[in-house]
This record gives C-alpha cells, sequence and structure tokens, in this order.
C-alpha cells in the first residue's frame, strides 16, 4: 500500500494501541457512523500495521459496494437518489462473509492480517456482528484474533468533523461516495432511536445532540458478541483531506462483476422485498 502518511506521532496512546491490536490480532473491523474518523484511523492502522511486519488485506464499505452497481444489479436494486438500495447492501454482505470464510482458511498460517471498513448502520456490512450459522467462522469472529474498534469523537471533536464535511461535500455532490452532511445528521438521528429501543429515553424532536456516551452505549450493545473496542477522541489530527480519493485505498479489494450478480442473484431467489427491507431495518438487533 502506497502514500502512507504519517499524521498519528508513534508515541502517541492511539498509535501504542493500534500497534498492540495489530501485533496479536487476525481481523481488525473499524466500524461506526460517517464522521467519526474511521478512514483516517484506518490509514493510520494500516501504516503501524505495515511497519510491524503484517501483510494486509483491506475491505472498505464505500469501495467495494461500488462494485454492485452493475447493469444486472441496477436493474434490480437500482440507487434511490444517493441512497444503497436495501437488495445491494444484502448482497454485499453476502460477498463479504463469503470472502471472509475463504480468508480465514488460507491465510490461517500466514502474517497475513484482514481489515475492513464496516460501517453497520444501515446494514452496511452488518453481517460482520450477527452470529454466524458456520460454526468455524463464528468462532473466528467472536474470538480475540477479531477486533471491532469503534472511533467515538467527543462532542467538541464530532462538531469540527462536521463543519469539516459540510465544507468538502456539498448535499448535491456526484463525485463523493461517503455521507453527505444532511445524511450523517439523519443517521445519528436513528442512532438515537436505537438507544431508545435499547431502553434510553432521548427526545427525537428536532435533531438530537451528538453525544459520545450515547454512541457507546448503542455500539456496545449491537456488539455484545464480538471484542469491542472503544477508541474515544480528544484531539484533531492535521489531516490534508481535500478530497474522497484520500480517504479510500486503491488496493481496497472488491468483487469482480461476476461475483457481485451472483450474491445478488441469491438474495433475488431467497428474499422478496418486503423480507430484504425487514432484514435491513432490524440490522442492530445482534
Amino acid at each position: 500500500m502506497s502514500d502512507l502518511l504519517k499524521i498519528i506521532p508513534d508515541d502517541h496512546d492511539i498509535a501504542r494501541f493500534f500497534r498492540d491490536i495489530a501485533e496479536s490480532a487476525r481481523l481488525v473491523v473499524f466500524s461506526g457512523l460517517p464522521g467519526v474518523g474511521k478512514s483516517l484511523y484506518i490509514k493510520e492502522f494500516t501504516r503501524i500495521a505495515l511497519e510491524s511486519g503484517r501483510d494486509i488485506d483491506l475491505i472498505q464499505w464505500d469501495v467495494a459496494r461500488k462494485a454492485f452497481e452493475t447493469e444486472f444489479i441496477m436493474r434490480h436494486f437500482p440507487m434511490q437518489g444517493s441512497t444503497v438500495h436495501n437488495g445491494l447492501k444484502l448482497a454485499a454482505g453476502k460477498w463479504l462473509m463469503q470472502y471472509v470464510f475463504e480468508w480465514n482458511r488460507k491465510a490461517a498460517s500466514t502474517a497475513s492480517l484482514l481489515l475492513i471498513e464496516a460501517p453497520l448502520v444501515g446494514h452496511r456490512f452488518a453481517e460482520l456482528v450477527h452470529q454466524n450459522q458456520d460454526e468455524e467462522l463464528e468462532q473466528f469472529l467472536a474470538s480475540e484474533a477479531c477486533r471491532i474498534i469503534v472511533p467515538i469523537p467527543t462532542k467538541r471533536l464530532r462538531k469540527h468533523i462536521e463543519d469539516e464535511r459540510a465544507r468538502q461535500v456539498s448535499e448535491d455532490a456526484k463525485d463523493w461516495s461517503g455521507a453527505k452532511p444532511s445524511v450523517m445528521l439523519q443517521l445519528w438521528k436513528d442512532t438515537c432511536e436505537i438507544a431508545n429501543f435499547f431502553g434510553m429515553d432521548i427526545s427525537l424532536e428536532g435533531q438530537p445532540p451528538y453525544s459520545d456516551g450515547i454512541y457507546e452505549y448503542v455500539y456496545s450493545v449491537i456488539l455484545k458478541n464480538r471484542h469491542f473496542e472503544a477508541l474515544i477522541i480528544d484531539e484533531l489530527f492535521n489531516v490534508p483531506v481535500e478530497d474522497e480519493s484520500f480517504l479510500h485505498s486503491n488496493d481496497s479489494i472488491s468483487p469482480h462483476s461476476e461475483e457481485a450478480d451472483q450474491c445478488a442473484a441469491y438474495i433475488l431467489e431467497n428474499l422478496d422485498n418486503q423480507s430484504i427491507d425487514k432484514i435491513v431495518s432490524n440490522w442492530y438487533k445482534t
């Protein structure tokens, strides 16, 4: 992997935390809402892991899901504005789990580390945190060899991130695959609704204010069957992001169009639209 600019100093607590995980884990997942720094920390984790002698296989949601915009899939699961169709999400998730299953078997005796960016929210690679029917795969995902890191910015830092996203990305941007500013706000409101389902009492009138405590609580419940690592962030790093190309690696793994179509065909053959929507809407019920 190229162009790995050092942003977090080697003696920083985050760098040491990443180094400990990079030296012991086989599968590392960075998860969480848009606007929490996942892409930045993936780049830094990648740099540190490579320096520790690990070989990295990388999968990023925003990159991999574009491979599912084939003619066949768009005909059955078309984009709805800038919103990804629920059927496409399930097709992408099926491909991912097939990949993880094969990778775990092939890379068991190697120094390879599988690094995945999986937002989870809205069923974006949420299959990783649902208990799998395959015992071998579930045992691997539930083991300490698999770590799920959720960067959780404080209120102050989240406000800065929101402002920067609004500066970088207009609501009608065509060449940005990540979340637009309005989507970030809506996903936070959705998170508060999930928190209420888990027993909290948050007013959903208007736009609920961001809370790092609520955020950590929600993901700790969702990730109850996995090794959850909350990474509390209250420091602003100097990140030279001018366009989305900085956030995504050219080495990120994606399926071939034939693989994508096969996964979509499986979803079409086994689920109707109502079932697809129900599965996606219940993504946080693990």
